[in-house]
């Protein structure tokens, strides 16, 4: 992919009704795609054909990559029989899956000359082992399928790209390259590190402290032994809660994010590490959000897991994920083969050599996306059609506060859908690129949930926005234009 590509969408942006299934970037491995209007987001959620067939890309943990079903389809013979897992650990945890949630697993299905393990599945439990697929991370990516299918494997080897990718997020992430690990997505990370807490820890339940990304929270609810407890709102009044649950009840780790998505919230660190200190559990933290240069929770957490598909690499081209541990913390000599006895190097080569390539910049693009994105909140915040935005609270160190933001109309749901077709940047899934885009978070994340959601403070109608390097006053005219009109 070549800079004229991203250039391209800094300039012109996917945003029409007719660029509907456009990929974005314009790559065979995008991660993400147009969905330029309201409607076509509630029909995409639905599984209306003349919008899911229109797709040209998607995010590949939601949805098949079209190499991926190429690749299914040439193992198994016919689509939604069966997925193909890059390793046999990784195919033996999605079968497993499959049998706790009820279904039934036909048979294991090498791949000749490769690793990768195929799963076949009847046409009934697919979803089932859809579900593994998304909530694990676990995935053959694009580019992994790309050599499948033509006969070669997909390897993972210690390639110069994947030295220099470990070493970078290690330095990045306040912590020796040996105490870092690479994933094919960021989920992929948060189930290793849960894993390793299951080894360690397989009775006492884990806590989600704090509205996380849809999956982190599905971990826990739907792979056995299905043990958690939630706290949706991860404020002061959540805290208080957790310290009389401590009482009670013992828990194993407790998973938050910083900060939070969407709703942009910076739990208490400090205090949190204060009760894991005197309950003994372990405390992981998801820093996706905080964009690679900006705070680093290492130092209050016993694990940080990211992912590097967003702000890392910042193209939208390639998955994966990072996990780096605090060997200061007491727990660190248990944590740590815990991890290592879970962790298979899955990222493929290919994936690899892109990552490094695109991470080359990431500290002069994220600062100028910390930018772009505090502006662009603060004139947000003051015009007459917002009621709310969603932007993390500036820090005592003056760090950025990263790019994503969200954001609540007034009269929501009779000016949301009109704003969000009027908005003159790219729109779909995705965030931390060099481009910004927007999504209506909720609708795509919580289709089936949302009252749920909303009663935890999610608007249905929230807009989500990952602020990219496009000029601030280009950028606030596309968004005012979008006000204005309605």
């Amino acid at each position: 992919m070549s800079g004229t590509e991203i250039q391209n969408l800094l300039q012109e942006p996917r945003w029409l009704a007719a660029e509907l299934g456009a990929p974005m970037p314009d790559s065979v491995h995008a991660a993400s795609v147009c969905l330029p209007l309201w409607d076509h987001n509630i029909r995409y959620e639905e599984g209306d054909p003349q919008v899911v067939d229109r797709l040209r890309a998607a995010y590949p943990r939601f949805c098949l990559h079209p190499l991926v079903r190429q690749l299914c389809r040439r193992v198994f013979g016919v689509e939604g029989a069966g997925l193909i897992f890059p390793s046999i650990r990784c195919a033996e945890r999605a079968a497993e899956h499959v049998r706790h949630r009820g279904g039934v697993v036909t048979e294991l299905v090498p791949v000749p000359g490769t690793a990768a393990i195929g799963v076949r599945v009847p046409a009934d439990d697919f979803r089932r082992l859809k579900e593994y697929w998304q909530h694990a991370g676990e995935i053959v990516s694009s580019r992994a399928a790309e050599s499948l299918t033509a006969g070669a494997a997909a390897v993972a080897t210690e390639t110069e790209a994947r030295r220099t990718v470990r070493r970078r997020f290690a330095e990045y992430g306040g912590c020796l390259e040996d105490e870092a690990w690479l994933f094919p997505s960021g989920m992929a990370a948060i189930a290793c590190v849960w894993r390793a807490v299951r080894r360690l820890d397989p009775l006492r339940p884990t806590v989600q402290f704090g509205f996380p990304y849809v999956d982190t929270l599905k971990i826990q609810q739907r792979f056995s032994p299905q043990a958690w407890r939630f706290l949706p709102r991860g404020d002061a009044g959540d805290l208080e809660q957790l310290s009389r649950l401590l009482q009670s009840q013992s828990i194993s780790a407790l998973f938050c994010e910083t900060p939070t998505n969407p709703l942009l919230m910076m739990p208490d660190l400090a205090a949190l590490r204060r009760l894991a200190d005197e309950h003994g559990f372990l405390l992981i933290v998801d820093d996706t959000l905080a964009a690679v240069i900006n705070d680093n929770p290492l130092s209050w957490a016993d694990a940080v897991a990211t992912s590097l598909t967003k702000y890392f690499s910042g193209q939208g081209d390639v998955l994966a994920g990072g996990l780096r541990l605090n060997r200061l913390r007491p727990r660190f000599r248990q944590l740590l083969p815990a991890v290592q006895a879970e962790f298979e190097e899955l990222l493929c080569d290919a994936d690899a050599e892109v990552l490094e390539r695109n991470s080359r910049d990431v500290s002069e693009r994220v600062w100028m996306i910390n930018r772009n994105a505090a502006e662009l909140s603060e004139r947000l915040s003051r015009h007459p059609a917002v009621r709310q935005v969603f932007y993390p609270a500036a820090t005592e160190s003056g760090a950025g506060r990263g790019g994503l933001m969200s954001i609540v109309l007034r009269s929501a749901a009779e000016r949301t859908p009109a704003v969000f077709d009027r908005l003159r940047v790219c729109k779909g899934p995705n965030l931390g690129t060099s481009f910004t885009l927007c999504c209506p978070y909720t609708i795509l994340a919580h289709y089936t949930e949302l009252d749920e959601v909303e009663a935890v403070g999610v608007s249905r109608w929230l807009l989500r926005i990952s602020v990219g390097t496009e000029p601030v006053e280009d950028l606030w005219q596309r968004f005012s234009a979008a006000l204005d009109g309605v």
